[in-house]
Parts: C-alpha cells; structure tokens; sequence
C-alpha cells in the first residue's frame, strides 16, 4: 500500500472518529444525592476525555509520517498505534461501565464533592461500538506506518553526486615539472 493511501485512510478513519465525538455515546437517568434527576445524554468528548486528545495525537502522527524521514515515520507508526489502541480502549472502558459517566456529570451538576451518592441508570448507544473498531483500525493503520518501507517526501527529487576521481593530487605533477595550466 502506498503512504498515501495509508496517510489518508487513516485522515479519513480520524475524521469518522471526530464526527463520531459529536453524537450520542451514553444516555441514563441519575438517581441518589438530592433525589431523581433529569435525564443526561453525554456526547463522545464529555462521556470519555480520552478520546479526543488521541484522536489529536494520531493525526499530527500520520503528518509525521507523511512529510518526515524513516526515524520519524517509525516514531510516528508508534504513536499512531497507540493512539488507536487509546481510542479502543477508551470506547470499550465505557461500554463496560456507561453509568461512570452519568454519575460523574450528575455529582457535577448537583454540587457534591464524589458521585459515591449518585447512581444511575445508563445505556451505551451504537457510537462508543463504532469508536472500538474505528480505534482499532486506527492502531493497524499505525502498524502498517510503523513496518512500511517509503521514500521520504524529498527523496525523489534527490540524485546521487558523482564519484571523485582518484587522480593524483596536483602537488604531486608540480613536482614533476608537468604545468597543469
């Protein structure tokens, strides 16, 4: 595969993961503390605050990678793969708990120091299970970064110098006699 096309398929995975912060991740009732509350409904950047900063990191690693040398590119693969590990393991953090994020912003909203009080009543919709396989693509595009063997962006437009030639210094044929002029 080429780096482009790696480079922008994982442009292209970063840019889903973004939209895909805007919608609906978890939605729950909060109960406990000062009584019932209304019902919350946390997009993907308030339900995991981990998501965006490594959607942030994988695209400035994919940059690396498309514009700078192989040292580069193998830190950036690095990066990249842990970004969409991070991103996985985020989603998948919250379909295990999704009530973590309703009582966190409940105990928030009504003033209490810990959400030990509140409790809640919380389902994950469909986005936190499109933002693990999205994450895991992601971290396999890394891989593909990390072992691909490409051409820096300048490298073609680089030629070779040509081969000094082994003569004898010009000392040498002063000392001769020979003029060299």
């Amino acid at each position: 595969m080429t780096k482009s096309r790696v480079v922008l398929t994982g442009l292209a995975l970063c840019g889903l993961l973004g939209v895909l912060l805007t919608t609906t991740w978890v939605s729950g009732t909060p109960s406990g503390g000062l009584g019932g509350g209304a019902p919350v409904e946390l997009t993907g950047s308030e339900a995991s605050s981990l998501v965006r900063p490594a959607l942030f990191t994988a695209v400035a690693g994919l940059l690396v990678a498309a514009f700078l040398g192989p040292v580069a590119r193998r830190v950036a693969g690095v990066v990249v793969t842990l970004s969409g590990l991070a991103v996985a393991w985020a989603a998948a953090a919250l379909l295990l708990d999704p009530e973590g994020p309703v009582t966190a912003r409940a105990a928030e909203d009504w003033g209490l120091a810990g959400s030990a009080s509140v409790h809640a009543d919380a389902t994950a919709s469909w986005a936190p299970w499109v933002a693990a396989l999205l994450g895991v693509l992601l971290a396999l595009v890394g891989v593909a970064v990390l072992v691909a063997r490409w051409q820096g962006l300048g490298a073609r437009y680089e030629r070779r110098g040509q081969a000094t030639r082994t003569e004898e210094p010009l000392w040498d044929s002063l000392s001769r006699g020979e003029d060299p002029t």
